[in-house]
């Protein structure tokens, strides 16, 4: 039953699934607060207050009385001006200055009705696509029936060798600016109405897809216009282009077969062939408008997550990719992970709209550090290798063919290319690492002169990397030898060597280093960041015996530089988390980093659910023989011993799950393999490698808990698969411990320039408290994985003698700060055995 909670200051009422917490009453008094006024909210509400569900709600009940709102100004606008032309035809004294004013009024009023006529057409065709949920469930139900086999499952691989000259020829691109801002001026002009959406964004899609959940869960799940956006990997169908298993293949091999071309042949009334012409057709047996067209309704019509939409898509051979795309243009809510909404260029290319809308970023902790990765790019020796050689291979073929703008492109490309291979061309004897503003470098390796906006424009354009990669897979890479396309057309230049013999290539010697996938865009991403603001980036040029471990580096140091256009363009912006300390952070460096003024900001924080008494937070500063804990990087390794005593005493007293944490893949592995012949009483579960392996690790781990009278042990990493966005609730984490504090290399140059950028920036001492804030950030996420609900109970164990430091603490979630416990070894085992006793007197 939908319970309604009435707010005692304005009055707001809030559809919940249940009697809402008050700190979720305030979560959502806040966020509508937020979302009307247009500010930017950072939020914090601990793991397990039901943070997601207070976004839901919130959220949805502001649109919809938005966009109620709006459509009643548009009215009362209308009915003002039309009283106001009224008031002045009226007037006889001055009837020049009355028909002035009137023109005026008239003019707003046309243009007002102009979208009012807009927002009533859309309307309409919002209500076709909820009468027509009946029809498209039956038409899915004849499609079901129509395509009980794959149309792919006989497909015969592609032939490369049948890719004709013609598709590998670059785009030309075109010199007139003017036209295509006259283009968009007319689109512009005559666009549709666009809906006010809100666009929630997460860090992986399991976190959407409990997003999903909660909107089902909500009272607005029969009433919301769901989509769900992901890449090609994650919703391609086509088990032709799903086997390549590499999102850069994928996306290539979608387009291509998009632009496949066949020959269409006309016979005569004899069955001769009178005329051959090539016919573009799209070879993906998917991409059938009208099955997407009926795909797109079905999910409009109905919620659903990434899999439902997949399987629904397999039944009725309706591509989900192109479903999503055009279904997100109608949605109300439009989910995506981080690197859709926060990379610009991926944002371009799914067609999001920012602009008067609303962005909602969860699970944001990390999203500065998230900015800053996307954004950086790393280009290896062999990709500089790799592209250089299959340029000059590529203009040589088919030099004669090009336009003046296309071949100039081209060999501006060539030039940059062979410049930054000549960073690597001698011997080194060591590895080292120089560290260039963009300036320097640019300067330095002599390509100072170009205007790197427009070979990006050039390459993107042109599709370069699309078709210099073709060109890779039909032609070894041959210099020497490459036959030069004659100028008078490809059908031209293989006609005259059909009757000779080819002559002999002689190869490109063949390095020793395999080549990379489609290398062209590695240089190209590598390029398009020698755009960025001299002051935000620095370049990393690593020189190593080992050529193929050369490489060059750019590195983001400002990542909000990438967050302004959201910052200006949305109406809205909300970052939202379990843990957003230290809130400086965000509103310093993201916020007003990015554009955005101080009075805008608005800063929201809620204590947990959870009763004091529910959680033992302890930091054990020795072992059980009194011996210092110190889990740095000089001791670790010494600490073994004294970490499987304390591990053998926490099994033997905790019954149900533990979950422990270490610093390092590399220290878990050796853990392990310490203990790996220990009997802990109970089964031992590790962290998979592979993402893909953990909800079958997770499941396992859950069953043996439920069956097992003393339960499981799981041994995970800080930063890695089940560190964030998990959920062990209940007798899946009575206890979380985390061994060691999870600091970075101090000692590796990207962060090194990092800090050292801060310190200047912001004054002394920035860098060492954003180096602290890496740390304790991870070691926050870790501990938020258990206690989920108000009854839920756990102990935290946090094993090192730096736990004690008050600045430490600090940093620790305010829930855990006021329950800690500081403590030795048998003095700590003497508060988890007494905590467990009173917990079991309970139950």
């Amino acid at each position: 039953m939908e319970l309604k909670r009435t707010d005692a200051n304005n009055q707001m009422e809030f559809p919940f699934p249940f009697e809402p917490y008050n700190i979720q009453q305030d979560f959502m008094r806040t966020l509508y607060a937020v979302l009307r006024d247009g500010k930017l909210g950072i939020f914090e509400s601990p793991t397990g207050t039901g943070k997601s569900l207070s976004i839901v709600c919130g959220a949805i009940k502001w649109l919809k009385d938005h966009n109620q709102q709006m459509k009643q100004d548009f009215i009362d606008k209308i009915t003002l001006l039309e009283n106001e032309k009224q008031m002045y035809e009226n007037q006889e004294s001055d009837w020049f200055s009355a028909q002035s004013k009137g023109i005026k009024i008239t003019q707003k009023l046309n243009e007002l009705k102009i979208k009012e006529k807009k927002l009533l057409e859309y309307e309409d065709k919002i209500e076709k696509i909820k009468n027509q949920k009946e029809e498209i469930s039956f038409k899915f139900k004849k499609l079901h029936k129509s395509n009980t086999h794959s149309p792919v499952e006989n497909l015969e691989p592609e032939d490369t060798s049948k890719i004709e000259d013609e598709e590998l020829l670059l785009d030309e691109v075109s010199s007139n600016e003017k036209e295509h801002s006259d283009e968009e001026e007319n689109e512009d002009s005559n666009a549709s109405y666009d809906p006010t959406q809100i666009i929630i964004a997460s860090r992986t899609h399991s976190q959407l897809s409990q997003l999903v959940g909660e909107i089902k869960k909500s009272p607005f799940g029969e009433n919301v216009r769901v989509v769900s956006l992901a890449s090609r990997q994650n919703y391609c169908i086509n088990p032709s282009v799903r086997k390549l298993n590499n999102v850069t293949l994928i996306n290539e091999k979608c387009l291509d077969l998009q632009k496949k071309k066949k020959n269409q042949v006309k016979t005569d009334s004899e069955g001769k062939v009178i005329k051959k012409k090539k016919i573009s057709e799209c070879m993906c047996p998917y991409y059938k408008q009208s099955n997407i067209e009926y795909l797109r309704g079905f999910a409009l019509n109905q919620i659903h997550d990434i899999e439902d939409l997949i399987q629904v898509g397999r039944d009725v051979n309706a591509c989900p990719y192109y479903t999503s795309r055009k279904a997100a243009e109608d949605a109300e809510i439009i989910l995506v992970p981080y690197n859709t909404i926060l990379h610009k260029s991926t944002r371009e290319a799914s067609g999001i709209r920012l602009k008067d809308n609303v962005v909602i970023i969860d699970e944001a902790h990390n999203i500065l550090e998230s900015l800053a990765q996307m954004y950086s790019s790393e280009l290896s020796y062999p990709q500089l290798y790799y592209s250089l050689q299959a340029l000059k291979c590529y203009k040589k073929r088919y030099n004669t063919l090009f336009s003046a703008i296309t071949l100039r492109g081209l060999n501006q490309l060539v030039f940059v290319v062979n410049k930054l291979l000549a960073l690597f061309e001698q011997d080194f004897k060591e590895e080292v690492t120089e560290i260039l503003s963009l300036q320097s470098f640019m300067l330095s390796t002599g390509i100072d002169q170009y205007n790197f906006f427009n070979i990006i424009k050039f390459c993107k354009s042109s599709k370069l990397a699309q078709k210099v990669r073709s060109y890779s897979i039909k032609f070894p890479l041959m210099e020497e030898t490459v036959k030069v396309m004659p100028k008078n057309g490809v059908q031209d230049f293989l006609s005259s060597i059909g009757a000779k013999k080819p002559a002999a290539t002689k190869p490109l010697e063949s390095p020793k280093f395999p080549m990379p996938t489609n290398p062209m865009l590695a240089v190209i991403s590598f390029l398009e960041c020698l755009t960025y603001s001299y002051e935000d980036g620095r370049i990393l040029v690593t020189k190593n015996l080992e050529k193929q471990a050369c490489k060059l580096q750019f590195l983001l140091l400002n990542p909000a530089s990438n967050f302004s256009d959201i910052i200006n363009e949305a109406r809205s912006v909300i970052v939202a988390g379990g843990t957003m300390k230290p809130y400086a952070e965000f509103r310093d460096r993201l916020f007003i980093g990015a554009g955005a003024c101080e009075d805008r900001i608005l800063e929201f924080s809620c204590d947990h659910i959870i009763p004091q008494e529910n959680i033992l937070p302890i930091a054990i500063t020795k072992g059980l023989k009194s011996e210092k804990l110190l889990f740095n990087l000089a001791n670790r390794f010494c600490m073994g011993a004294s970490l499987i005593t304390i591990l053998q005493r926490t099994c033997k007293l905790v019954k149900g799950g533990i979950v422990v944490f270490f610093p390092s893949y590399n220290y878990e592995n050796w853990i392990y393999e310490q203990v790996k012949n220990i009997d802990f009483g109970r089964v031992m579960f590790r962290e998979p490698q592979k993402c893909g392996s953990v909800d079958e690790v997770l499941e396992k781990y859950a069953a043996t808990i439920k069956k097992s009278r003393n339960g499981a042990i799981m041994f995970s990493v800080v930063g890695g698969k089940l560190s964030e966005g998990l959920n062990f609730s209940d007798d899946l984490g009575r206890c979380i411990m985390v061994v060691g504090m999870p600091y970075a290399n101090i000692k590796a140059a990207d962060l090194k320039e990092k800090m050292s950028f801060l310190d200047k920036k912001e004054g002394q001492g920035a860098g060492q408290q954003f180096y602290e804030n890496l740390c304790m950030k991870a070691v926050n996420q870790c501990i938020g994985r258990a206690v989920r609900h108000r009854n839920d109970y756990a102990t935290v164990l946090l094993l090192d003698e730096r736990y004690s430091r008050s600045n430490t603490q600090n940093a620790l979630p305010d829930w855990i700060k006021r329950s800690l416990k500081v403590a030795g070894g048998e003095e700590a085992f003497g508060l988890i055995v007494k905590f467990f006793e009173e917990k079991n007197k309970q139950s």
